[in-house]
């Protein structure tokens, strides 16, 4: 017999992994201001030394504010309602601000699901669920929920609605996320073939330079890493043409 009440909450790895990268950003901007005032350099590198300690200040705030929001990730399934502090709105790669809601079965109006090609996730795609109500839609994914697989079969279970069903009225919500799924996918594959098509090139170019001349330690490290991102745009087309 399943229990009465279940509780879901966010993985604590992107918790800490968002903390991590926040106070080490800030430290480096406190570093850079540092230098800038107290060190004796001309006025174009103080500006420069400002401009990265400024720009590493605001990434480091940015992190401690998604890390966080992911403490606050919550999901308690009652066999009356669905208690959620969860991601709000649609967007699939940037998210809104959260949103809390209890929100009755009934009002519950189904799921969308997009597969996103992520290296930070275990098995390197990661699974976001759109979730449709009548109380605003969600957005969780993977990375930052544990067990979300559990969370989604629950609901299913609790609405009877399979995932990738939704209500009739949500259906041109559902249409407009696809969309966008779609258009995401096209701009993936671009982007892949734009990086393979450039260091391509550059890679016949240090060939050719090499053969023409003779190969250095510098040309193999650029034909290295001209190889690498090749491999990482050839990856972008092969996921997103199977989709």
């Amino acid at each position: 017999m399943p229990s009465a009440q279940l509780a879901f909450g966010p993985k604590r790895t992107p918790i800490w992994t968002a903390r991590i990268f926040g106070l080490g950003a800030c430290l480096v901007a406190a570093l850079f201001l540092v230098i800038c005032c107290e060190v004796t350099i001309p006025t174009a590198g103080a500006v420069v030394f400002a401009f990265f300690g400024l720009a590493a200040a605001a990434f480091g705030c940015w992190m401690l504010l998604i890390g966080s929001r992911l403490c606050k990730l919550r999901a308690t399934v009652t066999p009356e309602t669905l208690q959620l502090v969860a991601h709000r709105g649609r967007g699939i790669w940037l998210q809104h601000g959260l949103a809390e809601a209890t929100i009755p079965w009934p009002d519950v109006q189904g799921f969308s699901t997009v597969d996103i090609l992520n290296p930070a996730a275990q098995s390197g795609t990661q699974i976001t669920y759109i979730l449709y109500t009548k109380s605003g839609d969600f957005n969780l994914n993977d990375l930052q929920w544990d067990n979300l697989k559990g969370l989604v079969k629950e609901i299913s279970r609790h609405t009877g609605r399979p995932i990738g069903e939704v209500a009739p009225e949500r259906a041109a919500a559902q249409i407009e996320v696809k969309a966008g799924e779609r258009r995401m996918f096209s701009f993936q594959r671009t982007f892949g073939w734009i990086i393979v098509g450039i260091c391509a090139a550059l890679l016949l170019l240090v060939m050719l330079g090499g053969l023409l001349t003779r190969f250095s330690v510098d040309a193999a490290k650029a034909a290295i890493f001209l190889v690498c991102a090749m491999v990482l745009g050839a990856s972008l087309i092969r996921f997103y043409r199977r989709r």
